[in-house]
């Protein structure tokens, strides 16, 4: 398929990466973000399917499940986890097909969906639990990998910001010309939320791919995605206003280098955000 020569959403340019061997750092225990139910509810059941090929302290829940821990601003509808190689390759290389046995098992089960399990580049797997699109690819470094939140019921270890949006931005936007109203909604959120970390994310792009994307962006606005489309997608936004009008909002913040922040306002007795991200 021609997706699947893409460039992996987690392949992301070495400019400070952080590798950490977890046994070589003590740190306290982390503290426990919830998600919504429903996605939660998915995530249990990947994590039981991946702890049969590797131990979850190697395991990271990227993407907006992590985001969504964090700020409550969506909810999330799939779920990306990561390994970093020394790691994930254990399983790709050398437990390649216990592995595909596992998912034909948990399929017959009824654990997962018998459709959608698929093998990417034999280093992403593909499933999905009930509705929910489930991924777990290896990695080559963390941009930043804090290990201080982890999901509140699994206990897997949330991937840090920086390392999140670096991906959405630079591989997403940035390679693969990928964009959706999910990664916007994120970034106009982000603006806010953890500002140092989208600037970050902003510098790993060239001058090329800024122009690209902006004018990807820009299309949108010009009518490629209508507002209740974006809104479809989006789930369980807080920040409608931003939602409904979230190209118009990411194309003001780019256009002006980052210097324009999307107001984030919300139902009252909603909290916000937390602000702050450095490096997390």
């Amino acid at each position: 398929m021609g997706a699947d020569r893409l460039t992996p959403s987690w392949v992301v340019p070495s400019i400070e990466p952080v590798t950490v061997d977890a046994r070589s750092v003590p740190m306290s225990e982390p503290a426990r973000l919830k998600i919504h139910p429903a996605p939660a509810r998915a995530v249990r059941t990947a994590v039981a399917v991946l702890s049969e090929w590797i131990g979850i302290e190697h395991v990271r829940l990227g993407g907006g499940t992590a985001l969504e821990a964090r700020w409550h601003h969506r909810t999330s509808t799939d779920l990306d986890f990561f390994a970093l190689g020394r790691h994930a390759d254990t399983v790709f290389y050398e437990r390649l097909d216990d592995m595909k046995a596992d998912l034909a098992r948990a399929a017959l089960d009824g654990v997962i969906a018998e459709q959608g399990i698929r093998l990417t580049a034999r280093t992403i797997v593909h499933f999905r639990v009930g509705d929910t699109p489930v991924s777990f690819g290896r990695v080559d470094v963390f941009h930043g990998d804090p290990r201080d939140e982890a999901e509140h019921d699994t206990g897997v270890i949330l991937s840090g910001t920086r390392d999140i949006l670096a991906k959405k931005m630079y591989n997403r936007l940035g390679c693969n010309q990928l964009a959706t109203e999910r990664d916007a909604y994120d970034f106009a959120v982000a603006r806010t939320a953890a500002p140092d970390d989208l600037a970050y994310a902003w510098s790993l792009m060239s001058t090329e791919m800024k122009t690209s994307t902006l004018d990807l962006c820009r299309e949108h606005v010009q009518g490629g995605t209508s507002n209740h489309m974006a809104m479809r997608e989006l789930a369980e936004t807080r920040y409608d206003d931003v939602a409904s009008n979230v190209w118009q909002h990411v194309v003001q913040m780019l256009e002006s280098d980052l210097e324009y922040i999307p107001p984030l306002t919300q139902a009252e007795g909603n909290t916000g955000p937390r602000s702050g991200g450095h490096g997390r």
